[in-house]
């Protein structure tokens, strides 16, 4: 039986990820230049962590670090706390791992559903005490927005074929130190052999320029935890249908290891507490639990908010 073709948006994803003729693996030696830099600018860190108390570095904790360093230790110590909002990717990413093996109709509305029961049944999902505990309002708002965006994906994403090798929720792990340093990255879909690999981030919200950064680190993983870098990077919004793509090169892996060791020492030294946190405003202000005793970000919300001092 024939495949349906694809529509425009799909062919648009498919000509955009597809391998070109004239692509070439980079060198071997890539892996381990990279490595090296990533091993001597965090050398005299050596000491600073051990195994038993590891320093953690994610793409969160990255994003965080290079933002507000008082809004980044503020949530290190506060715990984290689900909503509609935050769960909502989780519970998308959910559908798409389901999807992938799906063998009857692809209804939307069936796939969430199971979506949503295999979430409350797990207790190793993170989200599961939180979503068993919404009523059914909010049970129904959260479905119906992973359920749209289940629906773009199937409408505007091509098909996934299983010689693809697609993987969702694809974990990888990377430690330096004698385990002190120790990386790790949940990647939303992977595709492709070792070496020729895409990866996918799928974003229920629009596409920011700290996207290309996360895939950055994750293409920094990836490649020295199998030695091979990947080929492709793309993050995709499902509610604007957008494909923002890069090609995996040597100059944007090494500038993944200085943003990377960057925030790696800034984060030593502050959960050591060698100095004090710096305060930088941003769009992180406006939910920052900082914020009722932070004048700079509450000046900052104010004006955002179109709000004048002189006028208080």
């Amino acid at each position: 039986m024939s495949e349906d073709p694809l529509n425009p948006l799909q062919q648009e994803v498919m000509d955009s990820l597809k391998i070109p003729d004239d692509w070439m693996p980079l060198p071997a030696t890539v892996v381990t230049d990279v490595e090296a830099q990533l091993l001597d600018e965090l050398a005299d860190l050596s000491d600073w962590f051990t195994a038993e108390q590891p320093l953690r570095v994610s793409k969160h904790l990255l994003t965080t670090i290079h933002g507000c360093e008082a809004h980044h230790m503020a949530q290190r110590a506060e715990a984290f706390s689900w909503n509609i909002n935050t769960v909502r990717g989780t519970m998308v990413h959910k559908a798409v791992e389901l999807l992938l093996n799906w063998k009857s109709e692809q209804l939307p509305s069936h796939i969430v559903d199971a979506a949503i029961t295999s979430v409350i049944n797990n207790p190793r999902e993170s989200a599961s005490d939180f979503v068993a505990s919404l009523s059914e309002p909010e049970l129904a708002e959260l479905r119906g927005a992973v359920v749209g965006s289940l629906t773009n994906f199937l409408e505007c994403f091509p098909p996934l074929k299983p010689q693809w090798r697609p993987v969702v929720e694809h974990s990888a792990r990377y430690a330096i130190h004698h385990d002190s340093i120790v990386f790790t990255a949940r990647m939303d879909l992977v595709i492709g052999l070792p070496g020729r690999k895409v990866i996918i981030d799928l974003k229920t919200g629009r596409i920011t320029a700290t996207h290309r950064d996360d895939l950055r680190f994750y293409a920094l993983l990836d490649t020295l935890r199998s030695r091979q870098p990947p080929r492709r990077l793309a993050t995709y919004s499902l509610d604007a249908a957008r494909l923002d793509t890069e090609d995996v090169s040597e100059g944007a892996l090494q500038a993944a290891v200085r943003r990377t060791s960057h925030g790696v020492r800034a984060m030593a030294e502050l959960v050591t507490k060698k100095r004090e946190p710096l305060k930088r405003t941003g769009m992180q202000c406006k939910w920052c639990p900082l914020l009722d005793t932070c004048e700079e970000g509450a000046q900052f919300v104010r004006q955002l908010s179109g709000i004048d001092d002189d006028d208080l």
